[in-house]
């Protein structure tokens, strides 16, 4: 079977852009995903091969540059795509600056043809090697391998074809085929284009796919205000973590903590300002913690933490940490006064369930408000038959 280069180049475009326009009717994405940058890189692909095509017709410097501006400049935002799913700085160096510099040389070496073919050589495969180190390099668990591989080895083979087609040209130039010539070289390049464009499209919907899942897991497991764990999540992780203190015999504290007149906070400044403080209370009490503690959000202006193997002294201690960080850092930032009632309760051998511990930090919490607000009480010992006091 006869190949056509001509045929194959056309092939590769309308592949690209029916790509391209399914994903942009297919996929939903916003600014922040990845999704959107590939999106770009595969209708910069379309341009780039339409333009190379019909600079062997019209304005053949002109078209052949733009060509390879729209290449390498899709790569850059393949970096992007990257990026934004790796959760890592974008290189600007790499999406920008490489692109720019190829292009220009390209523009200005047209006349030598084997000084541009060989720096829009090297500069692609710079570009898709670099990246699929980057992809392939060893990640936290977090981030998933199956999208990383699928584009990395993509983009490892077809940076190896475009390195060997720049050490042909720089080696031997009379053996180096037109970009329309009828050469094996130039049909396995478009076929591994081809096929490489096809896997990085669907490395990236797994990749798109995953942080997906990722938002999902996020928002079902936190409080989509202040970004601490809601209150299922809470009341799931602390059950384990009680049950681990009780087979292991090690002490284990519940904090309750609420914000002191909240109510008036919201008439007086509004419900945005209420808002504001409850985000900025959160972050100083994860500032606060240690990596094993929980915090969550139990309701409206209240929150609750354990403490894993940590006693009242412990509780005390992140008590009055979180009051010098609200008092030096928070009610400055918020331009009003702010403060918080607790109450901490210890384990002991009569607590069989996370509620009752929850239970006891509660009333001390209401005590901390009957006796004048702003303050940590600790609960009181069962043996000392305490009574539920009244709400202040």
């Amino acid at each position: 079977m006869n190949l056509d280069p001509q045929t194959l180049f056309f092939s590769l475009m309308i592949n690209v852009t029916l790509m391209s326009v399914a994903l942009t009717l297919g996929v939903r994405w916003d600014s922040r995903s990845g999704i959107r940058a590939w999106n770009v890189a595969l209708v910069l692909q379309a341009l780039a091969w339409a333009a190379l095509i019909a600079s062997y017709r019209a304005w053949p410097r002109s078209l052949a540059t733009v060509g390879v501006a729209c290449m390498v400049t899709g790569f850059g935002f393949v970096h992007v795509a990257a990026k934004a799913y790796l959760h890592e700085p974008v290189s600007r160096a790499w999406a920008w600056g490489l692109p720019a510099v190829v292009t220009l040389l390209h523009w200005l070496l047209f006349g030598d043809y084997v000084a541009r073919i060989a720096i829009t050589n090297a500069g692609l495969s710079l570009q898709m090697l670099w990246l699929a180190v980057v992809l392939l390099r060893p990640r936290p668990t977090s981030t998933s391998w199956r999208w990383r591989w699928l584009a990395g080895v993509a983009l490892a083979s077809s940076g190896l074809m475009v390195l060997g087609r720049f050490v042909l040209v720089v080696g031997w130039p009379e053996a180096y085929p037109r970009f329309d010539a009828a050469h094996w070289i130039n049909t396995l390049g478009l076929i591994i284009n081809n096929a490489n464009l096809t896997v990085g499209t669907l490395a990236f919907l797994l990749a798109h796919r995953d942080e997906a899942e990722r938002e999902l897991q996020r928002l079902a497991t936190t409080d989509g205000l202040t970004g601490v764990l809601n209150r299922r999540q809470w009341l799931a992780a602390g059950l384990d973590h009680l049950r681990l203190a009780e087979r292991h015999g090690q002490p284990l504290t519940v904090m309750m903590l609420d914000l002191d007149h909240f109510k008036r906070i919201n008439d007086n400044q509004g419900h945005a300002a209420g808002d504001r403080a409850l985000v900025q209370f959160s972050r100083a009490l994860q500032h606060v913690l240690r990596g094993p503690d929980l915090v969550g959000r139990y309701g409206g202006e209240e929150f609750c933490v354990l403490l894993p193997q940590s006693g009242l002294d412990a509780a005390e201690a992140v008590d009055r940490r979180l009051r010098e960080l609200v008092a030096r850092e928070v009610v400055p930032t918020l331009g009003f006064p702010l403060t918080f009632s607790a109450g901490v309760a210890l384990r002991d051998a009569g607590d069989a369930s996370l509620e009752r511990l929850m239970a006891s930090a509660d009333e001390a919490l209401y005590r901390a408000k009957a006796a004048g607000r702003n303050r940590l009480e600790r609960a009181v010992s069962r043996d000392a038959g305490r009574t539920p006091p009244t709400p202040g």
